[in-house]
């Protein structure tokens, strides 16, 4: 019965693909990695992985409504219980990345309304292209995931020069589904201007307001309010010829309150994120024959303002990253098909007593697309 199942879903996606424009597309990341802690004698890790491999789908149902579906696998060893427990992950992981259906002009002129799993339009993130190996500052640090369930909005306002987007999320991310979903949705906001060509402007907030629930001495329940709200702003400047520069800082702020069992009362704590990220990549290929990006990134990141930086307990760090990316192949539109990136990172801690790390990354990225009319 399940085989007939399935026959019948592939039957019924051909038919659609026979009647509609579809776009398969696949892209691979084979990463070597090297990390050495500082004052060790052999490397903490050395391997070579499929990083990140994805398969994607696109269906253009007619001019106004089209579909994307992309699954996101990748290299993952035993996952480790503690206790000397391990599971085994069978050498590979799989996440469904996105999987949606966009509205285009149906609202209005210039306007998307997408629903589904899909990108999460908060800074930078949304249009990052892995100019270094390592994720956005967005993602690293934390605050926000790259792909989330929700509905969005977005589109270009009729002076042409400004973006906005405005989505409605799950909050949690594209990894967490089910019971690990909470009930309070998470509302973001987003705007780009470019007053002038080569410079954007950005802005970016999101929150995510929650609740819980305290006993008291005699067992009523009593309601207080969360919230963790995050704000970004950044700038990018393409105004001179083979240089790219993007600045971005960003902020989080989580509210909760601690109850004092004593006078039945709350106080409210409030700890602060931020992380600052700075990144200029120079296109040689402007000046010479060789078709090559020199990357730079430097991110200042502080897990809680109101914690000293050099006392324990405090993860607080600089990250400098130096980068090249060499393009291989290119098709005929000039759009990267297969480069090379190679990544040398430090990470310095504030806190003494913390390890510092060196890290070599090594990828090769290749990616295929074809049209099926």
């Amino acid at each position: 019965m399940r085989k007939i199942l399935v026959l019948f879903v592939f039957m019924v996606l051909l038919m659609g693909v026979m009647n509609a424009e579809t776009k398969l597309s696949m892209e691979l990341w084979s990463r070597w990695t090297y990390v050495m802690l500082d004052g060790a004698d052999e490397a903490s890790q050395n391997e070579l992985s499929l990083a990140r491999g994805y398969f994607g789908l696109e269906q253009k149902f007619t001019e106004q409504i089209s579909g994307r579906f992309l699954a996101d696998f990748f290299s993952k060893g035993a996952t480790d219980l503690g206790g000397g427990s391990m599971i085994s992950n069978d050498g590979a992981g799989l996440k469904l990345k996105l999987a949606y259906v966009k509205f285009s002009d149906i609202l209005w002129k210039n306007s998307d309304l997408i629903a589904g799993l899909q990108l999460t339009y908060f800074g930078t993130l949304y249009d990052w292209s892995y100019p270094t190996i390592d994720l956005s500052p967005n993602d690293m640090y934390g605050f926000a995931t790259s792909c989330d369930y929700g509905i969005t909005l977005g589109g270009t306002l009729p002076m042409g020069f400004c973006k906005y987007h405005l989505g409605v999320y799950n909050g949690e991310g594209y990894a967490k589904s089910g019971n690990q979903i909470d009930n309070n949705m998470g509302y973001l906001g987003d705007l780009r201007i470019t007053p002038i060509p080569g410079i954007t402007l950005g802005g970016s907030y999101y929150m995510t307001p929650g609740n819980d629930m305290y006993y008291n001495g005699v067992g009523e329940a009593i309601d207080y309010d969360t919230s963790l709200n995050r704000m970004t702003g950044f700038l990018r400047f393409t105004m001179l010829k083979g240089f790219n520069l993007q600045a971005q800082y960003l902020t989080r702020t989580s509210t909760t309150e601690d109850w004092n069992i004593m006078d039945e009362a709350s106080e409210e704590i409030e700890e602060t994120t931020t992380a600052v990220s700075i990144m200029p990549v120079i296109n040689i290929k402007e000046f010479t024959d060789v078709d090559a990006e020199l990357v730079f990134r430097y991110d200042i990141y502080d897990d809680n303002t109101d914690l000293d930086d050099d006392v324990i307990g405090s993860m607080a760090h600089d990250l400098m990253i130096a980068g090249i990316n060499y393009y291989l192949v290119r098709d005929n539109a000039g759009k990267a098909k297969m480069w090379v990136q190679a990544d040398y990172s430090m990470m310095n801690y504030k806190y003494k007593d913390y390890t510092d790390a060196s890290t070599i990354k090594v990828q090769l990225r290749w990616k295929f697309s074809e049209l099926i009319k």
